[in-house]
């Protein structure tokens, strides 16, 4: 069924080669634009938030001895059925300090 659609749209569609296009020589005005862009007549109220994620971490004077390191692995697919935001972190060595942050902040009306 899927080929015969795909023949059956292969043989209706036509091509216009680029001679045969009728373009005006000036250029479209920016009224003519405005009047014709879409979202027209259709007022949009936005209101600005600004939040920020202020890390400081510090690490100093760890030590570390005789410490073990393993293998950092994200397999393929290990994300596919994740919706929304993911963030991964992976550290592989001793004394590190992570930091991570996320601000999403979305309001729609």
């Amino acid at each position: 069924m899927r080929l015969t659609l795909c023949t059956i749209s292969l043989m209706l569609t036509f091509s216009v080669h680029a001679e045969e296009l009728v373009l005006p020589d000036t250029a479209v005005t920016n009224d003519v634009m405005e009047q014709s862009r879409g979202k027209q007549s259709v007022d949009v109220e936005l209101e600005f938030t600004s939040l920020a994620s202020d890390i400081k971490g510090i690490s100093k004077g760890n030590t570390a001895s005789h410490t073990v390191s393993g293998n950092n692995i994200l397999q393929s697919g290990a994300l596919s059925d994740s919706s929304g935001i993911s963030s991964v972190i992976q550290n592989t060595g001793n004394n590190v300090l992570i930091q991570n942050s996320t601000v999403v902040n979305l309001s729609i009306e």
